[in-house]
């Protein structure tokens, strides 16, 4: 596709880092004007923020910290050749489970730090993220990554740009579009949300409701994955085991909390 939109002497401009910044920007934009009638004790504007920059920068190291050790048998034959490699993939090679993990660990550490209500506003901004992440995946088909497996199917999608993360092996091979595959049921996924989020619900509803979807979701798309997926446990990828493993902590969460009568 296009992973690089343009050049300006040495500046280049990526497709994916430019879709993942307009991702944040997205789910920031619709969070923000609903804050003002959001009836959360102790969640302010300054709160607000700083939690916003907590998950983006959580987000990105988490990302990146998961990528390499999945990918580090990969990365280069010595530990030069693993540096360099990761240094070279900083703009891409992020996993989102890995991003979502630390993300979510610090805003819930930093909810608790400031006492606000830990499943009320996690129900609160739960909503932006798969907005966000819709953009971020369509970020990633222009960049080529997270490519799916060769597909016979009408809708397969040729990579021919050579600066794509497509496997040279598979440039100008239909593939599975796995990112648009994400990219649309985060998009429905986010209106779900944004509508029954209008509605009255238990506090961590939301929360729970956005985990089961994309959990699974995940678990099935990965089986069309075609680029390296890191080590396999009983035949699943690292990304459908954690995909099992939070919807286990949805489970959790539903039984202790929400079985009872809606609280505010």
């Amino acid at each position: 596709m296009h992973p690089v939109l343009f050049h300006i002497g040495n500046f280049e401009l990526a497709s994916y880092g430019l879709m993942t910044a307009l991702g944040y920007v997205a789910a920031a934009g619709y969070l923000a004007p609903r804050l003002k009638n959001s009836d959360i004790k102790g969640l302010t504007q300054d709160l607000f923020w700083n939690i916003l920059f907590i998950v983006f920068l959580g987000a990105l190291i988490g990302g990146k910290l998961l990528f390499i050790i999945v990918s580090w048998p990969q990365l280069g034959a010595t530990l030069a050749d693993k540096l360099t490699n990761i240094v070279h993939e900083l703009r891409y090679g992020f996993v989102f489970f890995g991003g979502l993990l630390v993300s979510v660990t610090a805003a819930v550490w930093y909810m608790r730090r400031h006492h606000l209500p830990l499943l009320k506003t996690s129900d609160f901004l739960i909503v932006g993220l798969p907005l966000g992440h819709a953009l971020g995946r369509i970020g990633c088909f222009l960049a080529g990554c997270c490519y799916g497996k060769p597909t016979t199917l009408p809708w397969g999608v040729r990579f021919t740009d050579t600066h794509s993360l497509v496997a040279p092996q598979l440039l100008g091979v239909p593939l599975h579009p796995t990112q648009l595959y994400e990219a649309a049921f985060n998009l429905v996924l986010f209106l779900l949300l944004h509508y029954a989020s209008k509605k009255p619900h238990k506090n961590g509803k939301i929360l729970v409701e956005y985990i089961w979807c994309y959990a699974l979701m995940r678990f099935v798309v990965e089986f069309f994955r075609g680029d390296f997926r890191g080590g396999f446990l009983l035949g699943l990828s690292p990304s459908q085991v954690i995909s099992l493993g939070i919807a286990a902590i949805a489970l959790y969460i539903w039984v202790k909390f929400l079985r009872g009568p809606q609280h505010g």
